[in-house]
């Protein structure tokens, strides 16, 4: 998919129209039938960034500004489980720069220049700039170019390291294009969590990115490129990668990486600890049935969820796990309060917007009810085992594999039931001990 930011006589700056399109052409990129994403400029400029035409009433707003528009759209490319390439026609600067910057691969054509145009009006660099250009430069060389503003050729960019190639103007497209067919035809999964652990080994100590790794290991392993890869090795052919997922019997998948070690202090006051998240799991579940409400109207409408109301149920259902396995010591790090996939041991995987049946979703309070009493019963089973394993936690530091699993087993199928309430999926949940699991020893 090529995306082209289409405003050349203003150098493709972004005003509110132009922002609204390219938000939406990020999430018509995240479909799977789209492998590689192109973002270029349309004219003799890549992105100038935002049109200071809209500040003339103002730039009081700034910051609301920059966190709706320019924030989403780096978000949107970081996230993007596929790669983009910037095929930088001509100028990039300010926040243009920093979409450049965010992409994945940049090719730059021999007219391209790299301008980090804030300072030079008082501000600082945004969009991700601070964080975006140390990682490709390294702090000192970042600061003097971010600080002076100094503008980089494209043969300048491809010495520092920010462009790969520098092409002449007229054969930028082709070269893009043969880029992205290349990282098209690789297995797309692989790609993206490569991609995914780059970003967090950012934050990462080394024993967690190793520990990263082999999790991601673990999944791509049943994915059929890993499959087709291996046949084609022996076989000594081109592999036919095709990017799907794993094969799962639900789509909402319970993900235990988890080493049965717990920390006796940490067991010991383990309900002290946990009250601030039960607190915050407490407030964003009452913010979650107005949504879920909402959700039910859409589902009725349109057949199928908003995606953004979709991915932030998502993120709400994946904090409580991460809550829920703290307290009753399915896992043992104190967890974030964000609701991230990735990061904690016991984590929820969460298929993409599915169409739903409208019947389906109609009677849904009324065909859960058989979900939610098993579910009532299998609660009262986790916090019974999970009193047990609390004594013997503090008496060894560590949990009983036999009923770690128990507990993970009666975690997951909570979470598919309330992922079923909250039009997540209109899969009904399932006591199927194979459905839905994924279990990697640390």
């Amino acid at each position: 998919m090529t995306i082209t930011l289409n405003r050349p006589d203003v150098l493709n700056a972004l005003n509110a129209a132009a922002h609204t399109a390219l938000r939406d052409a990020l999430e018509l990129a995240q479909a799977p039938d789209v492998r590689a994403v192109v973002l270029t400029g349309a004219g003799r400029g890549f992105c100038v960034g935002q049109d200071l035409q809209e500040f003339r009433s103002g730039a009081n707003d700034v910051a609301d500004r920059l966190r709706e528009q320019f924030n989403r759209h780096v978000l949107a490319i970081r996230a993007l489980e596929k790669p983009v390439i910037a095929a930088v026609n001509g100028p990039a600067a300010g926040a243009g720069l920093s979409l450049a910057l965010a992409c994945d691969v940049r090719i730059a054509a021999e007219e391209a220049s790299f301008v980090p145009a804030f300072v030079g009006i008082g501000l600082v660099p945004d969009t991700g700039g601070t964080w975006l250009a140390p990682r490709l430069l390294g702090a000192a060389r970042a600061f003097e170019w971010l600080t002076t503003g100094r503008r980089l050729t494209a043969v300048e960019a491809r010495e520092w390291g920010l462009v790969s190639e520098v092409v002449p103007v007229t054969e930028l497209a082709e070269r893009s294009a043969e880029v992205a067919e290349l990282f098209g035809a690789m297995p797309t999964r692989a790609v993206w969590e490569t991609k995914r652990l780059l970003d967090a080994a950012e934050t990462a100590t080394f024993a967690q990115q190793l520990d990263a790794e082999a999790w991601t290991q673990a999944e791509l392993v049943k994915t059929p490129d890993f499959t087709e890869g291996v046949a084609a090795f022996l076989e000594k052919r081109d592999a036919a990668f095709t990017g799907a997922p794993a094969e799962r019997l639900h789509p909402v998948q319970l993900v235990v990486h988890d080493d049965l070690g717990r920390w006796r202090l940490t067991v010991l006051l383990r309900f002290l600890l946990a009250y601030p998240h039960l607190i915050v799991a407490g407030l964003w579940m009452y913010l979650a049935l107005p949504v879920a409400i909402v959700n039910w109207v859409v589902v009725l409408v349109r057949g199928r969820t908003v995606r953004g109301l979709h991915e932030w149920t998502a993120r709400y259902l994946r904090y409580y796990v991460h809550v829920q396995a703290y307290v009753w010591l399915v896992a043992d790090p104190f967890p974030g309060f964000r609701g991230w996939y990735g990061t904690y041991p016991v984590d929820l995987i969460i298929d993409p917007p599915r169409p739903q049946a409208r019947w389906k979703t109609l009677l849904r309070l009324l065909l859960a009810i058989p979900a939610f009493v098993l579910l009532i019963v299998l609660s009262t089973v986790l916090e019974v085992v999970a009193v047990v394993a609390w004594f013997i936690a503090l008496a060894i530091g560590r949990v009983p594999k036999g009923m770690r699993d128990l507990m993970a087993y009666c975690l997951r199928y909570n979470a598919q039931t309330y992922a079923y309430l909250l039009l997540l999926t209109d899969r009904y949940p399932t006591l199927a001990s194979g459905s839905g699991f994924q279990f990697e020893e640390e």
